[in-house]
């Protein structure tokens, strides 16, 4: 990862709220940009966002200060900090505190994640803890119908039936946390637009910094067996049954294919794909679980291959498929979302539904041609060293954290008028309410 050099500005006195938790990839990139931010002058203290039920587990090392949440004088946080800027992701154990700190104070929002559906009905169900399920119900089909109008409304109220795929696309709940914040960063653009639509302030793209593990390059292997990797939490997204069905539908893929899942996988899932891949007479699956950082680290050395696919894509960008760059791995991706706009040459994409005789043929092509492993793989290391890193990040971050800073008086006298408005019974279509927004466009418009 690139050294961050001098800021760009005066220093500032920063709130950077995060999950501070060991099994957060998000608490990782938080911690490195917490200190890059100390070393370029500025004064930082973490604030670690997680639920009370995750506040007293490991957390990754840093010598900057830390502490939770629970324990910030939220009356005060304004006054003690320039800028708070709140990391958001789609696990509300590891978020849940973020909701205080946003009604607190203006937020800076970084957001890791796109979908953003489960940080919703976690949030929901813990500020219903004492209520009944038709309370809770009724209250998402009201929170909804807020952001995305009363057609989508209708949706939420079955959602418990509705495809993965389909709440992505039409009720992901990134515009619900953006309406909160007072300027949003994305860490890809495909999802900026959502963010622009609802945070009445500035918004900013960044490349996630992401640190290499030091996994050394491929070297020539003599051996037949090829080892394909995917990691992370296994979800159903992950597409592991598509890409078990390509290997099987190959003799020579399933041949000399060993498939390895290294991460957090449920039982029932895992025993799904056994039973799939013992169908199809494929031999080769290793279903490994959760493993500790050095574990993973030999995982992806043993890699030849690593397979990072998504239907549908719901991370904002995506750490796993950065390790795998920087470990100088050839990566096959799906053609959608943050996988989309990497470049053609660095990874090898499939089409966005994950046709399955397309991956077979990737397959196919990296299995039989050894070469091609290694100078992917090392085009692939070089292009990610200089993308995604620390430096790079802070070019965009800080601009937009003064940004944000400046925006802050007018977004405040917005949102004293918009109550007020509200309580005189206009409605965002009243003409009154247009002539008060052009005003503040204006104005903000005018800031530097």
């Amino acid at each position: 990862m690139n050294e961050a050099k001098a800021s760009l500005g005066p220093a500032l006195r920063i709130a950077w709220a995060s999950p501070l938790n060991q099994a957060s990839a998000i608490g990782r990139v938080s911690v490195d940009v917490a200190e890059a931010l100390v070393g370029r002058g500025h004064g930082v203290r973490l604030i670690a966002t997680e639920h009370a039920d995750f506040a007293n587990r490991p957390r990754h090392p840093t010598t900057v200060r830390s502490e939770h949440w629970s324990q910030v004088d939220l009356a005060a946080l304004a006054d003690d900090f320039d800028i708070v800027v709140v990391n958001v992701g789609d696990h509300f154990g590891f978020h849940a505190g973020i909701f205080p700190l946003m009604e607190s104070a203006g937020c800076l929002g970084v957001f890791h994640d796109f979908y953003l559906f489960n940080l919703f009905q976690g949030w929901l169900q813990d500020c219903g803890r004492s209520r009944t399920e038709t309370w809770r119900q009724a209250k998402r089909v009201s929170e909804i119908t807020s952001v995305y109008g009363q057609p989508l409304g209708a949706l939420a109220a079955g959602v418990e039936a509705a495809l993965l795929d389909t709440i992505a696309a039409r009720i992901p709940m990134t515009e619900w946390v953006a309406r909160r914040c007072s300027g949003v960063l994305a860490h890809a653009r495909f999802y900026q637009d959502r963010l622009i639509a609802a945070c009445p302030g500035p918004t900013a793209a960044g490349p996630l910094p992401v640190s290499g593990r030091g996994i050394p390059p491929l070297e020539p292997r003599a051996e037949e067996r090829i080892t394909l990797l995917t990691v992370g939490h296994m979800n159903a997204n992950k597409c592991v049954a598509e890409a078990i069905a390509a290997i099987a539908a190959s003799p020579r893929l399933a041949k000399r294919v060993d498939y390895r899942l290294v991460g957090p996988i449920d039982p029932a899932e895992a025993e799904r794909l056994r039973t799939m891949a013992q169908g199809l007479g494929y031999g080769g699956l290793s279903i490994i679980g959760p493993v500790d950082e050095a574990s993973l680290n030999r995982s992806l050395e043993d890699a030849d291959i690593i397979c990072c696919l998504r239907r549908p894509v719901l991370e904002g960008a995506s750490g796993s498929a950065v390790e795998g760059l920087l470990a100088g791995r050839p990566v096959i991706v799906a053609d959608a979302g943050f996988y989309a706009e990497l470049p053609d040459e660095v990874v090898f994409k499939v089409p966005a539904d994950i046709d399955l005789g397309a991956l077979t043929g990737q397959l196919e092509r990296l299995c039989a041609d050894e070469v091609l492993r290694r100078t992917a793989g090392a085009k692939a290391r070089a292009w990610a060293e200089g993308h995604f890193n620390i430096g790079a990040y802070l070019e965009v971050l800080e601009p937009l954290m003064w940004a944000t800073i400046a925006a802050q008086p007018v977004l405040g006298v917005g949102r004293g008028l918009g109550a007020e408005l509200a309580r005189l019974g206009l409605g965002e279509g009243d003409v009154a309410v247009r002539r008060v927004d052009d005003a503040l466009t204006g104005l903000f418009a005018a800031k530097p």
